[in-house]
């Protein structure tokens, strides 16, 4: 017999008591009795609706976590759709970048940015082929930073000698200005040798010896009678 059975039947026979009670369709049962057992299936349905309501409660609450769970991860999968098609539609810097060509990657790079399994692979060949970029960027501006140090360097050694130069220049136009000076000084002090210079002594001419004269008379012939 169930529980709304049980009730029914008490509720029945508690009016029947109430309306006739020496009537023999009347219950065999004392009103107190059954007032008693009314109570208790009342507390029994009372407890085991409390129990439903908290299996129900904890059985709602597991639904409304799984469901928030769900709307969570239905969130995470819409924000990953939407980072994936922006880094599908994003241009990225080395798209722009000048970079090796593929042969002379193959020419020119060493062999562990091109191994087998990197060439099978277009990411990673493509991350290699950015990584030996990189390198030989690195490689040239450390050549070209070498090469302007010297150039500072020479510039600088440059600037020193000119510095000097022109250091040179005033003392050197100082000089020059003196001895022009002291040339006006001499031309003034001696004016007669540049103006009229005295005649230079005659020579001595040397006189004949007796034997040079002798040589010069003409020979006379031996017929011919002395005077």
């Amino acid at each position: 017999m169930s529980v709304d059975t049980s009730v029914e039947t008490l509720l029945n026979n508690l009016r029947q008591l109430a309306v006739d009670p020496s009537s023999s369709q009347a219950p065999q049962h004392p009103p107190g009795a059954l007032i008693a057992r009314l109570r208790a299936i009342n507390r029994n349905s009372n407890t085991a609706a409390n129990s439903k309501r908290e299996a129900t409660a904890e059985v709602r609450t597991a639904i409304n976590a799984t469901n928030l769970q769900l709307q969570n991860l239905m969130y995470e999968r819409r924000h990953l759709e939407r980072e994936i098609d922006k880094c599908r539609q994003f241009a990225f810097i080395y798209q722009d970048i000048p970079i090796h060509g593929m042969e002379e990657f193959e020419a020119c790079a060493p062999e562990e940015f091109q191994t087998a399994d990197i060439m099978e692979d277009d990411h990673q060949l493509m991350l290699s082929r950015l990584r030996f970029e990189l390198a030989e960027r690195q490689r040239l501006q450390a050549k070209r930073d070498a090469l302007d140090n010297e150039r500072k360097a020479i510039v600088a050694d440059t600037e020193s000698f000119q510095k000097e130069t022109d250091g040179l220049a005033k003392p050197l136009e100082d000089l020059g200005n003196l001895m022009l000076d002291v040339q006006h000084r001499i031309n003034k002090l001696v004016p007669s040798a540049t103006a009229s210079p005295s005649p230079a002594p005659e020579a001595m001419t040397p006189q004949p010896t007796k034997s040079e004269e002798l040589k010069d008379e003409p020979m006379q012939d031996a017929s011919t009678p002395a005077p």
